[in-house]
């Protein structure tokens, strides 16, 4: 229980990261693909699982892996990854034309939401690892010079 009291940010970005992997083809997903044509939006959706996997494996690392540079690191090198998860549908993959398709009404918004709030997690770990990383600088540094 100390455990996930400590990492509680970090299965946060799991949780956001399994999410944005398995809804990008299930729950959000973009349209469906008939046998004569595949939308551009598929390409899309691919992306975004790829980044959601990718994003998964670095959260899965950042709870492993006990060395607290490292994992900021991991932090630090998702939020880039987040940002181009954002602008993947819709910008660098286009979607339907019609505003009443799947991949335009739901996953669009879907992975939007989803990447914005990973990217709200992730700064938000990266600010509290720094602001740690100082206090316990500056309690060690105390402890020296009162001793």
């Amino acid at each position: 229980m100390d455990y996930i009291k400590k990492n509680y940010i970090k299965l946060i970005e799991l949780v956001l990261a399994l999410v944005i992997a398995i809804g990008s083809f299930t729950a959000f997903a973009a349209c469906p693909v008939s046998e004569e044509h595949v939308m551009a939006c598929h390409y899309a959706q691919l992306a975004v699982t790829l980044f959601g996997t990718v994003l998964s494996i670095q959260a899965l690392a950042s709870l492993i892996i006990r060395n607290d540079k490292v994992r900021l690191g991991i932090t630090i090198s998702q939020i880039p990854l987040v940002i181009a998860l954002f602008f993947v549908p819709g910008t660098v993959f286009s979607l339907c034309m019609m505003s009443s398709m799947r991949c335009i009404s739901i996953f669009k918004p879907a992975v939007r939401v989803f990447s914005g709030l990973a990217f709200i997690v992730s700064v938000a770990d990266v600010v509290i690892s720094i602001i740690k990383k100082e206090n316990g600088e500056l309690q060690s540094e105390h402890k020296e010079t009162a001793a």
